[in-house]
Parts: structure tokens; sequence; C-alpha cells
């Protein structure tokens, strides 16, 4: 191998800071060399700049790599479908997916499409508007699961590129480019030096590792090579399986962008600035754009729960307001692999860690020193830390999330931490209650808990038993109508 994996990841990383205005003469050619042979293999030139639109219907098979219901294998395994187009001319981007996944029912769709952006949830019939869209880290996704998009972004952004030598896949020896694109962390391609196809890319994605994207089964539609199977690999680990049913050259996006009048208005999608929210005295919420925590002032420490990213800096927006106290107990309510993110922030703090006695592995491999880390087993039901405030770690599952799941009880401010399974919207009414939702009001009543409030890591607005009886007396008249429908 002439160009290791360690060369490659690191270009990974540096390349956004110098890619562009050091690139030596010498290398900007090779770089046109192997873009040259990638444009004429991927059809060429010509006909890739004639390239206004572009789309695919797809088929998948997700295996929930870090996010199955139990920590152990085998892993689950969950069908979908989906479609997914853009407008290259106008930044325009639709897709639709719908299917099953972590025990939630799905069906939901965008389209960024300038101040007509929406998202859409047809499982409840309803639509919002995005207030704030953004076409490059929205469309993101699907340009770095198509090669013909790829390839475009190279050629557009090739003074961000850089050649990383050689590399053998599959035992075919392939060109290897550094490419810094718009969002996100860089990519390397993978050029096949006797076909001139891109058959691999790699990026590095802090606190996931490394993600490998494959590119299959070549078929040619409309004088394009395009590929019919994609696979997504998580550190090695299968993770997203795809099979390409229909691939759309220069399509009509024009019908795929009309909202229609048959979905009811939900209140607009807007960016959720990191807040803290006081709860109760010495009880905080503290989180942002979707991830969030519960810290509780302890008197002379704070005790954490929840393990989703961004702790250290909600951590340090709560110590401004309160004084510098350090986290010495942190609570994790499940293993998957969004929810552990934080494991390594609190063992620096030197906390001890409680989670469920079979999360312990997953847990401790999110360490930096997996050993040393001070880990105390949440077995059902127990008082974790010591201080004047009751916090109580209790396990619901199994759920159709997860076998194990703690939620954080405060008794006496009558205030619940959850994850994952009842998640108010930021704004407007609930909505009807899936899978994971129900098995949750259900623990709920058979554990004699009833909150006051219900706080989430994944919203920042606290919720009640009433909108949690809202939620299910929905999901209950959406099962009847579609009864009905039959």
């Amino acid at each position: 191998m002439n160009c290791s994996r360690v060369m490659l990841i690191a270009a990974l990383f540096y390349a956004p800071l110098g890619w562009g205005s050091d690139i030596s003469e010498k290398n900007a050619e090779k770089v046109r060399e192997v873009l040259d042979a990638a444009l004429a293999a991927h059809g060429g030139a010509e006909r890739l700049a004639a390239l206004r639109s572009f789309g695919v219907e797809f088929e998948d098979i997700n295996i929930a790599v870090g996010q199955s219901r139990k920590a152990e294998p085998p892993l689950d395994r969950a069908p979908s479908l989906g479609s997914a187009a853009i407008g290259l001319d106008d930044s325009v981007f639709v897709q639709r997916a719908a299917g099953v996944g972590g025990g939630f029912e799905f069906d939901n769709g965008t389209v960024i499409n300038g101040e007509a952006s929406y998202q859409f949830n047809f499982r409840n019939g309803n639509k919002a508007l995005i207030a704030q869209p953004d076409f490059a880290t929205t469309s993101g996704p699907f340009v770095r699961v198509s090669p013909t998009l790829l390839v475009l972004q190279l050629r557009d952004r090739a003074q961000n590129a850089y050649y990383l030598g050689s590399d053998k896949v599959d035992g075919e020896k392939h060109d290897v480019i550094g490419l810094s694109m718009s969002v996100g962390p860089g990519i390397s391609l993978f050029f096949s030096r006797a076909t001139g196809l891109l058959t691999h890319s790699e990026r590095v994605l802090p606190g996931f590792g490394k993600v490998e994207y494959r590119f299959d089964d070549y078929q040619t539609v409309s004088g394009i090579p395009v590929n019919a199977r994609f696979t997504l690999l998580v550190n090695g680990e299968e993770n997203i399986l795809r099979t390409n049913q229909r691939t759309l050259i220069n399509p009509d996006l024009a019908p795929m962008l009309d909202v229609g009048t048959d979905l009811a208005d939900a209140p607009p999608v807007v960016a959720q600035p990191v807040r803290v929210l006081r709860l109760a005295e010495g009880v905080y919420h503290v989180g942002g754009n979707g991830t969030y925590a519960l810290f509780v002032d302890q008197g002379d420490h704070l005790l954490a729960v929840g393990g989703t990213a961004g702790v250290p800096e909600r951590a340090a927006m709560l110590r401004a307001e309160i004084g510098d106290k350090p986290i010495r107990e942190a609570a994790m309510t499940h293993h998957h692999s969004d929810h552990i993110l934080a494991v390594a922030a609190y063992e620096q703090e030197g906390a001890t860690i409680h989670a469920a006695a079979s999360h312990e592995a997953v847990i401790r491999g999110a360490a930096a020193d997996p050993a040393g880390l001070k880990f105390a087993a949440v077995e059902s039901r127990a008082r974790i830390g010591e201080g004047p405030i009751t916090v109580e770690m209790v396990d619901i599952g199994p759920t159709a999330h997860a076998e194990h799941l703690l939620v954080a009880w405060l008794p006496e401010q009558g205030i619940l931490f959850e994850a994952d399974h009842f998640a108010m919207p930021a704004a407007g009414p609930v909505q009807a209650a899936a899978a994971p939702t129900q098995d949750f009001a259900k623990a709920l009543d058979r554990l004699g808990i009833e909150p006051t409030r219900i706080v989430s890591a994944h919203s920042p607005r606290p919720g009640s038993m009433a909108d949690l009886a809202e939620a299910l007396r929905l999901e209950a008249e959406r099962v009847q109508k579609l009864s009905a429908a039959r």
C-alpha cells in the first residue's frame, strides 16, 4: 500500500485548513489528471455539464450499528423505501423516506426550495415551514452517497482537492483524492485506475469514527454510469445496504416540489439556540438544536443525566450562571451511539458513570481509559449520588426502542428526564404516540410515576402527563381512521 490509512485520516482533518491556497502546481496537475479520467468514466465532461437535476429511488436495509434494541449482537435490521432528487442550477432538494427503525414507524419528507422549504410528517399529516433552509447541509448526505454528484463536487471544488497517493481496494489499484466539501469533514475519494470510476470513499466523524461508502454494480442510464448498489460502513461494520431501484437523469422536479394542501400546517422549524432552563431550584435543562442534558446542583458538585453531543459546552454555560462546580455523578439513559458521546467528557471530570449493567461494555468502550472508568450499574431502580435533591434512575425497559432504558426521576420536584420516547415538538401540538411512546406511558403507569413535567434529551420543550395522554389519544384516532379506510 503506497498511501497509508493514517495519512488519509490526517488529510481529512487538515484539509479544510490548508487545501486550496497551498496546493503545489504538481499536485494540482495530478488532481486534474485523475479528475479528467473520472469525468470521462462517469459519462464525459460534456454530458455531465448538461446535467441539470439528478434523482434516485431506493430500498434500504438499515443495520442498527450502535442503535439496536440490545447492546449485544445480533443487530436489528430494518427496511425502508425512499427517494431523493437534487436540482443543480437552482439549489433545490427533495427527499422522502418511509419505514421502521428503533421502534418508530416513520414517513417523512423534506423540500429545500428557498422560501418554500418544508419538513413533512406524512404519518401525522402535517407540514412545517423551514425558517432557515440550508441546501448544502440538507442535501449533503445524498451527495455523499451518489458517485455522479461527488464527481461534480470534485469538478467544481478542484481547488480544494489534494492528491493523496495510491491505494488498493479489493485488490485493485486506486488513485485517492482528498476533497474538502462545503460542509462537514473532508472526504477521500477512491478512483479505480482500471476504469476511472469512483468505487469507494471515506471520511472521519469525530465521536463516531471512520465512515466508508462503497459503490457497486455500475449500470449506464442516459449515458451516465450509476451504481445500482451502495453500502455504508461505520468503523468497518455494515450499517446501510441500499439498492438503487431507479436513477433519474434530468428529471422534472416541479411535481416533487409541490407541497400540496392536504397536510395541516405545523409551526415553522427554527434553530434552537443553546440555553439554560431552570426547572426548579437547583435543577436545569441545558441544551439546544436537538440535544439536551439534565443538571442537578447538589451543593458542592453537579449531577448530570444524558450523554448526547455538546455536554462540555452545556456544562460551561451552566457554570457561568451558578459557579464552577465539578460533575461528580453522571448517568447514561441507554447504549445508543448518540447517547454515549459525553462519556469521555464525564470521565475527564472524574465522575462516576451510572448506567444499566448490560450497557457497561458499550459505556467503557466510549471512554478514553475503559479500564479506569468509574462505573456503577443501575439495577431496576436506584438513587444515585448524594445531595439535597433526590435523583432516582429507573429502568422502564424493555421498550420498542431499547431493552434497557433509564429515566431520571426527581420525586420532590415532579420532574422526569427521558430520551427517545416522548420528545415534545419545539412548538405546536403534540404528535401521535409511536410504539416507544406507548411503552413509555405503560411503564410510568406500571411504576406509579406521575411527573408534572417531562423533559427530553431531544426537545427544548417540557411536556406533561396531559400531553402524553393527548399523544396516546391521537394515535388511537389515527389507527381508527386507517382501519376505517381499509
